[in-house]
């Protein structure tokens, strides 16, 4: 099929080949119409989601509701899109459904024949800036502006090609980005799977916990650089540069001379936590790797927890500052004013926990690199498909 043949393609406006149906919203003052309501009552809110399709919604009206406010229905596989405040985000429906007046319900006219998926993507690709008002409350566009838009259509055979196309690679990020999700949070898990709650001691009697300075070394000092030279090139690292899943960026390269007197110094293998109330909601922090140098220095809002060999390994010590429990006790001993509060150094050296073996902890980091290896690979599998993704939505629409 001559998919890119474009010269024979309808030139069509949307309000020619649409009958376009606002929702609303009924009176909220009454309870009749919202109290245990059965028809799904579909907002901006519910498509906050990456699914194409609209499944759920958070509120529901009655049948009282649908017969006094005039509220009109979206019949079943209606492609929707926002239209006020957020422009643009489009899904297909279901099942029969109701909406609120923010929401645009693309429903064709006789003797149009157009694929709902087609249609989904058109809408996608469709840029709105052109002709947008800004109202009081944020951007917005209407009925007669999304009516005037022209869009090219072709055949119906195409069209589906173009949708079952532009489908497998949706659907391969859909996956992806679930298996993503899915080795994020086994991750999180794995910790407490292997070595149960490390604050509390197993013995009614006797607390067999350690401090944490004694089995890792707390911001350590400078003296072990003194003698490098002043010209070595090291990493550079910003608050910025510490992202909240662990990754650092290291490829701020900056000479010793610069940064040595200032900057707090870490090392390969060290694990960054920052010290900051904005950062601790978050649990910013991460493993210094592959460092220019090996030597890194950054921020003075973080914190340096160095393990002891044959003690405690990196991973080990990371995964434990990213515990909610360590983190919520963490918050609780900040000190400081309020807005510039941190957590002090006396509060990680005298933190108290059970070591488990280091043989179990290096069991533990080799896990974690497999899943941040097959993680890495489907991170790059995403980026290749949303590249493909992009190509051939401009192809198919711009």
């Amino acid at each position: 099929m001559k998919i890119f043949n474009k010269g024979e393609w309808k030139k069509v406006k949307l309000g020619d080949i649409f009958n376009l149906q606002m929702g609303k919203t009924p009176l909220r003052e009454n309870k009749l119409y919202w109290n245990k309501g059965e028809y799904n009552w579909i907002s901006i809110s519910d498509m906050n989601f990456s699914e194409k399709y609209v499944s759920f919604t958070k509120e529901k009206i009655t049948n009282l509701a649908v017969k006094e406010s005039g509220i009109k229905i979206i019949p079943k596989n209606t492609v929707i899109m926002s239209f006020k405040l957020s422009i643009g985000k489009v899904k297909i429906v279901n099942d029969d459904i109701y909406s609120n007046e923010a929401i645009m319900a693309f429903i064709p006219k006789e003797n149009f024949f157009i694929d709902k998926n087609f249609l989904y993507y058109c809408l996608k690709s469709l840029k709105w800036n052109e002709g947008i008002n800004k109202a009081v409350k944020g951007l917005t566009l209407n009925k007669n502006l999304i009516s005037q838009k022209e869009i090219f259509l072709p055949d119906l055979a195409i069209q589906k090609e173009i949708a079952n196309n532009l489908d497998g690679i949706d659907n391969l990020l859909e996956l992806r980005k679930k298996q993503l999700i899915y080795l994020k949070e086994l991750s999180k898990s794995l910790f407490t799977r292997m070595f149960g709650n490390p604050f509390y001691s197993n013995k009614i009697k006797e607390d067999n916990r350690s401090f944490l300075k004694d089995i890792a070394i707390i911001n350590p000092t400078k003296k072990e650089i003194e003698y490098i030279e002043n010209n070595l090139e090291i990493s550079f690292v910003t608050m910025a540069d510490i992202s909240e899943n662990g990754e650092i960026n290291v490829n701020n390269i900056k000479k010793l001379e610069d940064v040595k007197n200032n900057f707090t110094f870490f090392k390969e293998g060290d694990v960054l936590f920052a010290k900051i109330t904005p950062c601790m909601e978050n649990g910013k922090g991460g493993v210094a790797k592959n460092l220019k140098n090996n030597i890194g220095f950054g921020t003075t809002e973080i914190h340096i927890i160095r393990p002891i060999p044959n003690i405690t390994n990196s991973q080990w010590l990371y995964h434990l500052t990213k515990l909610p429990l360590f983190r919520k006790d963490a918050e609780i001993h900040m000190t400081g004013s309020a807005g510039q509060k941190r957590v002090p150094t006396t509060y990680l050296s005298n933190f108290k926990i059970k070591v488990p073996p280091i043989e179990l902890q290096n069991k533990f980091a080799q896990r974690v690199e497999k899943i941040e290896k097959l993680s890495f690979e489907i991170e790059k599998s995403i980026k290749e498909a949303e590249n493909l993704y992009n190509s051939l939505m401009s192809k198919y629409f711009d």
